[in-house]
């Protein structure tokens, strides 16, 4: 397989996200920007390989098992994941919320590891789950920590995609660059959904090579800003020291 239709798969696949809903190649075009016979070459070929399962009564396409051996293998080996994940469960326990770990995907934010406090309600998100990067805290900050370049890349994609609403969009994205700059924290209450809150925290690795976000979050009626400035967000931000603190031991180890 040539690198150009590697690369149009891998855009046929992101062109399901997180829904459960199975989707037709009308849509997966739209979504690509790819020709429709193209993505009917895509699709045909994704099928084949296990990595798509069409659904015989609509023609429609989902994710097939394929996929789901490959998002695990990577879960299982990643040595990022393996030191972060129990530093984020006590987190989540300790403060009643849920913790994330995320990297850019286009103009979305992708949780590589996802875990929560039982007490906690939450959106129903898990590893492989996307959000978007411009409505989200844990978005913010993972676009706050790239690098110059593609920081400005990424926030063009942005106001492109936003259209009308980019101003508004952009305010949002400056207020919380402002708190990072100033806390090492953004806060979001209410903007993704309604009665939720998000925290988020840049965790950038291997001298800026690795760039990826940390996250704390829940759905409470009652939650205050103060209240998470005060209680959670500084724990949330030492939390990301000693993710990467314990994975520059770890490789040191192994060196």
């Amino acid at each position: 397989m040539g690198t150009q239709t590697l690369g149009r798969g891998l855009e046929v696949l992101r062109a399901f996200r997180c829904e459960a809903r199975p989707l037709g190649n009308r849509t997966i075009a739209e979504r690509t920007g790819l020709p429709k016979s193209t993505v009917s070459r895509i699709t045909s070929t994704l099928v084949s390989l296990g990595y798509l399962h069409r659904v015989p009564a609509l023609g429609y396409y989902q994710l097939g098992t394929g996929v789901l051996g490959i998002g695990n293998a990577y879960l299982e080996t990643s040595e990022i994941r393996r030191e972060a994940i129990s530093l984020m469960e006590r987190f989540a326990t300790r403060n009643g919320v849920s913790a994330g770990l995320a990297v850019g995907d286009g103009t979305d934010i992708m949780y590589v590891a996802w875990c929560r406090s039982p007490k906690t309600l939450t959106l129903r998100l898990s590893a492989g789950s996307r959000l978007p990067i411009a409505r989200t805290a844990v978005g913010k900050a993972y676009l706050w920590a790239l690098p110059q370049l593609e920081r400005r890349e990424a926030i063009a994609q942005i106001k492109q995609e936003e259209g009308a609403r980019a101003r508004a969009v952009m305010d949002r994205i400056d207020a919380a660059f402002e708190d990072l700059d100033r806390y090492g924290y953004c806060i979001s209450i209410a903007e993704y959904q309604k009665n939720t809150f998000g925290i988020g925290v840049p965790l950038v690795l291997d001298d800026g090579q690795t760039v990826m976000a940390l996250s704390a979050g829940g759905a409470k009626l009652d939650v205050t800003e103060v209240a998470l400035r005060r209680n959670v967000a500084p724990e949330l931000v030492q939390t990301a020291l000693l993710i990467r603190a314990a994975i520059a031991e770890a490789r040191a180890s192994e060196s």
